[in-house]
């Protein structure tokens, strides 16, 4: 006996054969070359040999699965070879070249396209391992996607098995990774059979309680319903035939994940799915579709806002059907999906239907033509930019892998957008020169700002500017898209180093003024120097306020360094408020808000909208028109948790059509700097008289010294005054503190302050030394100038 019929004969002893797979393929590739086939098995399995799997199995078993999942999909002899193959060259000491040498170059890039990853030098830890494999996946996978069709079909086996993993810190991990990067990619992809197993499977580990009675309740509803839709069936063959329509009518199940998503997300009880059975009809062609739809819905009645048609509009992975809701027989709802042999064909295999089932074998025109591949070049184009900041998973969730919408040109072009996508990343889709001069967006005929939330199905035109204008910065707080968020920080770096540090300070200041926190130039020296050793880059303040004019960098970052975390939260001297304020029923803090807009019609109605779109408890609103400037004026007193909430309403609220100005007012503090000034008035109000009681109950004697002691201490107070004054201003008057107004009041005060003084001297005929006096009284006047300076260089 051969060492290779030795070999077959051990694997034979634990059920490991290759022949069930063969015979699966012949069934639809009668020209397959079984004989390569088996070698591929056989060197493969002493490749391995000596090695096992946790389910007490030969690894080959793996491989040979992988390629009976893809044999599934139609898979072609190449990608079957590779699947048996793909852990050889990182497992054993075998080579790419002797695979290349053994199977052929197009059998050894694919491969090398599933194994290479494993091959980088992982610098950090497992998540930059990770990171660093997805990577070279997916650049390999732009070349030719059946690679990541081997990836899915291996990963959808080892959840099938992830049950022998004994630890459950890992099991979990492997069911997240999963769930956040392959789910997408085989939704992106179109292949419902390997989604919704893979989704399934995902929930078991990750939600096993959930999954278990899911699955209970699922399968008795579906026992109760079964002669419900059965009857169902028979009826919608009957209207179909009547009308000549050959047509294959089935029931649905759908997946447990799909169930649990819907309670789960959208808050729905699991009782509405108790009488809820599915269906689906495969007709001959698309005009059958929209007639088997009327029938349908002279049938039974639709329900209102349920029809979708994905065969006009198809999904961004290709997906074609229609799609309605009726109520069905005894009132049962009936979600029902209409589409062509062909379109089934592509939902159920997704671009395997386009390699494995098609006539042409040209690879390179497939993913020309084929939209489903555009992904993994876009993720080539991720890698592009310059300032990549490494943060690729999370751009992979919101920028490729999210859910996707559909909004089109004036002219009917699509563009393909991530769900919750807004005006910005729509125009810069279009071309960065319109991104860079849009002013507004014309959307379904509305005139709306560019941070608008796009919908389904939009119809959106850009307003452009006549110059250059350039984006704005609180864009970046908006954009979905990399390519948007790409381009608006490019814009920022060609700006100069000088314009940067102007920006960054204004930035900074105003998310400073939201939180209560004062001027920046009294942010502490000592974390601040902190925080530029945390980052390498940075050598300097100016190069943090550089990074925030640039983009680069968030204020609110780095406040969150800066101040702990109870004051950025909730707003410097907020003990003040607790002691006050009656804690709130959602445990949030009160914060009041005063939204400066033009009188337009609905600008209430605008602003109500971003707080329910937030979900932010209102406790108080209050909108009237001001008398002096005829401005619409809404005060907002609403719950909050967070600064970081507090700062981004404050951004949504900014881009709101006519809205001038948005700023954060602080009753508890304003009444306290009330008081002080109410208080300073007071006592110089109180000073004469107190010193005319003094000087005549006094000795002749003391007259002297005490009116000099009076006259010293109340030139001490007035000091103190101003120092206090100018340094609680900022805390509680944001919105006052950079105006002409605010210094022309210090000013008066002081003059108020210093003529009561003056008049003191002349009537009670003080004496004092003057030089002393006026040192101190120049060195107050001195320490407003300068920082009325300040301002002025500030503004």
């Amino acid at each position: 006996m051969s060492p290779s019929e030795e070999l077959i004969k051990e694997l034979g002893d634990f059920g490991i054969d290759a022949n069930p797979l063969i015979k699966e393929v012949k069934r639809y590739l009668p020209t397959l070359n079984d004989e390569k086939l088996s070698k591929a098995f056989v060197f493969a399995a002493a490749a391995h040999r000596g090695q096992m799997r946790r389910e007490n199995k030969p690894y080959i078993s793996h491989p040979l699965e992988t390629a009976m999942i893809l044999a599934g999909l139609h898979a072609d002899e190449d990608t079957l070879i590779a699947a048996i193959l793909h852990d050889v060259p990182e497992d054993t000491e075998k080579t790419i070249e002797e695979i290349e040498t053994r199977f052929g170059k197009r059998v050894s890039f694919l491969v090398e396209g599933v194994t290479k990853l494993s091959k980088v030098h992982y610098q950090n830890n497992m998540a930059q391992r990770q990171v660093d494999s997805l990577k070279k996946l997916f650049i390999h996978t732009a070349q030719d996607p059946r690679i990541i069709l081997i990836k899915l079909a291996d990963r959808l086996h080892n959840m099938r098995t992830l049950n022998f993993i004994e630890a459950p810190e890992k099991r979990t991990r492997i069911a997240s990774e999963t769930l956040e990067i392959f789910v997408p990619i085989a939704n992106l992809l179109g292949i419902e059979e390997i989604r919704s197993e893979l989704e399934d499977l995902c929930l078991k580990y990750l939600f096993p309680d959930e999954f278990k009675s899911l699955s209970e309740r699922i399968l008795n509803v579906r026992l109760k319903n079964q002669p419900i839709l059965d009857d169902t069936i028979e009826k919608v063959k009957e209207e179909l035939r009547k009308d000549g329509i050959t047509a294959k009518v089935i029931g649905r199940q759908k997946n447990i994940f799909s169930i649990y998503k819907k309670i789960a997300l959208q808050q729905r009880r699991l009782e509405e799915f108790d009488n809820f059975i599915a269906l689906r009809v495969l007709v001959n062609d698309k005009d059958d579709c929209y007639k088997a739809l009327g029938l349908i819905h002279s049938a039974f009645k639709p329900k209102t806002g349920k029809f979708k048609d994905y065969i006009a509009m198809p999904k961004v992975n290709g997906y074609q059907s229609l799609h309605t809701t009726v109520f069905g027989i005894n009132g049962y709802t009936t979600e029902v999906q209409i589409r062509t042999n062909q379109m089934h064909i592509e939902a159920e295999y997704g671009i395997a239907a386009h390699y494995f089932y098609g006539t042409r074998k040209n690879v390179k025109s497939i993913l020309e033509e084929d939209s489903r591949s555009d992904w993994a070049n876009k993720i080539i184009e991720m890698q592009k930019e310059e300032d990549y900041d490494g943060n690729f998973v999370e751009d992979l969730k919101h920028d490729i892998f999210h859910d996707r919408i559909f909004v089109f040109t004036p002219t009917g072009e699509s563009i393909d957008l991530p769900a919750g996508a807004t005006c910005i990343d729509f125009a810069y889709e279009i071309h960065s020169d319109i991104g860079d001069r849009a002013l507004k967006a014309d959307v379904n005929g509305d005139i709306l700002p560019m941070a608008h939330e796009l919908q389904n199905g939009d119809i959106v035109r850009i307003i452009v500017s006549d110059f250059d204008k350039g984006p704005e910065r609180a864009w970046l707080g908006f954009v979905k898209t990399n390519i948007a968020r790409n381009r608006i920080r490019e814009y920022f770096r060609r700006i100069s180093q000088q314009d940067k540090i102007r920006t960054g300070k204004n930035l900074l200041q105003k998310e400073m003024d939201r939180a209560g926190l004062g001027l920046f130039k009294d942010l502490p020296a000592k974390k601040i120097k902190e925080f530029l050793n945390l980052n390498e880059k940075i050598n300097s303040f100016d190069d943090i306020l550089a990074g925030i004019g640039e983009g680069s960098i968030k204020p609110i970052d780095v406040l969150s360094h800066i101040y702990d975390q109870e004051r950025v939260t909730l707003g410097a001297f907020n003990f003040l408020d607790r002691n006050i304020l009656r804690k709130l029923p959602d445990n949030g803090t009160m914060v009041t808000i005063r939204v400066i807009s033009k009188d337009a019609v609905g600008q209430l109605e605008k602003i109500l909208k971003i707080l329910s779109t937030f979900k932010i408890n209102i406790i108080k609103t209050q909108a009237y028109m001001s008398f002096f400037s005829n401005h619409f004026i809404c005060k907002l007193h609403v719950s909050m948790n967070t600064f970081n909430q507090v700062s981004e309403l404050f951004e949504n609220l900014e881009q709101i059509d006519g809205v001038k100005k948005v700023e954060r007012l602080f009753w508890h503090r304003k009444a306290i700097l009330a008081l002080g000034i109410i208080l300073t008035f007071s006592v110089w109000a109180m000073h004469p008289f107190v010193l005319a009681y003094i000087m005549e109950h006094l000795s002749s004697d003391d007259h002297p010294l005490i009116s000099s002691a009076f006259l010293y201490m109340g030139v001490f107070m007035l000091f103190a005054m101003v120092f206090f004054l100018k340094s609680l201003t900022p805390l509680s008057f944001p919105e006052l503190r950079e105006t002409r107004t605010f210094w022309i009041l210090t000013y008066l005060l002081n003059f108020f302050a210093l003529l009561t003084m003056m008049a003191e001297v002349y009537f009670f005929s003080i004496n004092f030394n003057w030089a002393i006096v006026t040192v101190l009284i120049l060195m107050i006047f001195a320490y407003l100038t300068y920082e009325y300076v300040g301002y002025r260089r500030r503004s």
